[in-house]
């Protein structure tokens, strides 16, 4: 596998994604990848803080610096015969995340009460109003999926800064994957 630098990276604009991935792939060990980082974070102490658990990275903004909308980059490590493939994920800290989930949940209860109960009201002979609820649904789910790209775009230099930090760590001997999502 020949050595590419990871193209440099102009300023993000938010993908039509709600938790952007990418794949690298790098002749380096987890063991060396995971040691690169290590040494970065320690040059990064007030910007960038990894938690590090068996063939997996979560990097964050320093908490001094996050905000609601600050992203988390996820780093998940598989070895095989030529090198380690990187599956890279970004998305929201965990309890924004579930946030963002439970509001589609509530949502789409809701639809499914309001539509059993505006049928029941039809079949009973009377007034179906609580159909007039169910319009009301996707544009909660638009709300929100709108929602999610503008807190996407308020992190989006947080976004830019993780990439770097991963490109800076890996140096020379990662190029990206063609089989990226």
């Amino acid at each position: 596998m020949a050595h590419q630098p990871v193209p440099s990276l102009a300023p993000p604009v938010p993908t039509p994604r709600v938790r952007p991935r990418f794949k690298v792939r790098t002749e380096l060990s987890i063991d060396q990848i995971e040691s690169r980082l290590r040494a970065k974070l320690e040059g990064a102490r007030g910007k960038i803080v990894g938690v590090f658990v068996p063939d997996r990275v979560e990097l964050v903004p320093h908490p001094a610096k996050a905000h609601f909308w600050s992203p988390q980059l996820s780093l998940e490590f598989s070895e095989g015969d030529d090198g380690t493939l990187i599956c890279a994920r970004f998305g929201p800290h965990p309890p924004v995340w579930t946030l963002y989930m439970g509001i589609h949940a509530v949502g789409a209860f809701s639809t499914l009460g309001a539509a059993i109960f505006g049928m029941s009201q039809h079949m009973a002979g009377e007034s179906p109003w609580a159909l007039w609820a169910l319009p009301v649904s996707p544009l909660l789910a638009a709300l929100v999926w709108a929602l999610a790209f503008i807190g996407q775009n308020l992190g989006a230099e947080q976004m830019y800064m993780l990439r770097k930090f991963l490109d800076e760590s890996l140096d020379d001997d990662a190029v990206p994957d063609e089989t990226a999502e």
